[in-house]
């Protein structure tokens, strides 16, 4: 019998009380549920595919043996369409003149995670069919009438491209570029880093310069690039955030940003993914990320390999 733990089932139940024998018990019970299901669905449709180890199935509709092997902490791009298995669309990312949606074939590199797993068995160019049970899918998580509890998936996918970690730099460079022109923004400027900054005020003269060590408090705005709903909790000057600046801890745009301003310094800045969250758990569809986040399933809402746009005002510096 599979063994297979997924987290988002383990924290749900715990949020029950269950003991961990009980997880285990029921844990065992939904995944011998979905295998019969899969098993009779794919007998009853005269579906032929490929059982894994894991407990997915698949069917490779489009070989591409010229392309390279997708590995262990490749950066992937795809095209996808998730649905249940009795037709209900969850998701649908097909169009092909528009990128790819990117994500990191590594552990927990993305929700649902036999669309992670079955990357290692593909090459680029290639198409598989999917047929996902729910334990390796979004499990017993539900979100309004899009998702329900314990689906059994059919996922298409195509695994277009990698890509290596400057061709992501550079991506994002150019969706800052065109953010920036196509809203007609201006006074932003590049930092060696890879931030673009533009300084709404310099502060106030003669007050202190911020420092490594020393703490910073301010308020801000965080989006995602082109989105208007904060990735986070706006504050304000009656409850600013505080960092010590140069901590290990902190987000490196934050670092960068505000060394050597003053109190009242004011900034905006758009900083590309490997200054920000680097690279979190991917999730499709996008609509749910935030809820999983407020669910505590993922640790950030902002979306991997997508640059984020930072407004800050900043109301004290001391030692």
């Amino acid at each position: 019998m599979r063994k297979v733990l997924g987290l988002m089932a383990i924290m749900v139940l715990m949020a029950f009380g269950a003991c961990m024998s009980e997880i285990e018990s029921d844990l065992e019970k939904a995944i011998e549920r979905d295998d019969a299901f899969l098993v009779s669905f794919l007998e009853r449709n005269n579906i032929n595919a490929i059982e894994t180890p894991l407990g997915y199935y698949y069917r490779k509709d489009i070989s591409n043996d010229t392309g390279n092997q997708i590995v262990n902490n490749d950066i992937v791009g795809l095209y996808y369409e998730i649905k249940t298995l009795d037709g209900q669309l969850i998701d649908s990312y097909l169009d092909e003149s528009k990128a790819p949606r990117i994500f990191a074939h590594s552990e927990g590199g993305l929700v649902p995670r036999a669309m992670n797993f079955a990357a290692g068995l593909a090459k680029e160019g290639e198409t598989f069919t999917l047929f996902v049970p729910s334990y390796l899918a979004y499990q017993e998580y539900s979100f309004q009438n899009l998702i329900l509890p314990n689906s059994n998936l059919e996922i298409k996918v195509k695994f277009v491209a990698t890509y290596s970690e400057e061709e992501i730099k550079d991506m994002e460079e150019q969706m800052i570029l065109d953010y920036l022109e196509a809203n007609n923004l201006t006074g932003f400027e590049k930092t060696e880093e890879g931030l673009f900054v533009k300084t709404i005020s310099s502060g106030d003269e003669g007050q202190p310069v911020a420092t490594d060590g020393n703490v910073v408090s301010f308020t801000y705005q965080l989006f995602q690039l082109g989105e208007t709903q904060t990735l986070a909790q706006a504050t304000d000057a009656t409850n600013p955030f505080q960092i010590s600046l140069g901590g290990a801890s902190n987000l490196k745009f934050l670092n960068l940003s505000f060394k050597g301003l003053s109190r009242n310094s004011e900034l905006e800045v758009i900083s590309p993914s490997h200054l920000a969250f680097g690279t979190p758990t991917q999730v499709f569809p996008f609509q749910i990320r935030r809820d999983l986040f407020n669910k505590s399933y993922i640790v950030t809402s902002a979306r991997p390999f997508e640059p984020v746009y930072f407004k800050t005002k900043v109301v004290n510096v001391r030692q």
